[in-house]
């Protein structure tokens, strides 16, 4: 039977699929912290569970899903740790994908690990440290940010 540390991480990045904050809102503790890496890439954050949850309520805006596929749970009793190794695939919105590029180049995959750090039952992340894939993440920006213009494009048109 899994353990819940590992049920934990696994409901982590089911999140993915849907996007649905109430699947964060569940498994993150008070004290969640969120640091994304490498720093050589100058990501976001680094982010507090309040910090986290509405920079992660912003993808809906302009994705369905991003599906994140793991490929290896590594799990740790004696540090209440598991680390996943994982990909993932972009499912933008449909009405947000303009012409200006190839549909095929709004299908992004990246890789990643994340690392959880668990609550003291397993039940809650506490800490999560998530490697970004270097060479694919900034194509990933700009397709958000090309997107999110694409949005406001549609909303001031209203």
């Amino acid at each position: 039977m899994p353990s819940k540390r590992l049920l934990t991480a696994q409901k982590f990045i089911s999140y993915f699929a849907t996007l649905d904050q109430t699947v964060l809102e569940s498994i993150l503790g008070e004290n969640y912290y969120h640091q994304f890496a490498p720093a050589s890439i100058n990501p976001p954050g680094p982010f507090d569970r309040n910090g986290f949850l509405a920079h992660t309520s912003g993808l809906s805006r302009v994705m369905t899903g991003f599906p994140v596929f793991a490929k290896e749970y590594i799990e740790s009793e004696s540090s209440n740790q598991v680390v996943v190794w994982a990909t993932s695939k972009t499912e933008f919105r449909e009405e947000l994908k303009d012409d200006g590029i190839p549909r095929e180049e709004w299908e992004y995959a990246g890789e990643y690990v994340f690392m959880f750090t668990m609550d003291e039952n397993g039940e809650k992340v506490v800490r999560c440290i998530e490697f970004l894939d270097g060479a694919a993440t900034p194509r990933l920006l700009e397709l958000a940010k090309r997107a999110r213009v694409n949005l406001e494009q549609i909303e001031t048109s209203l």
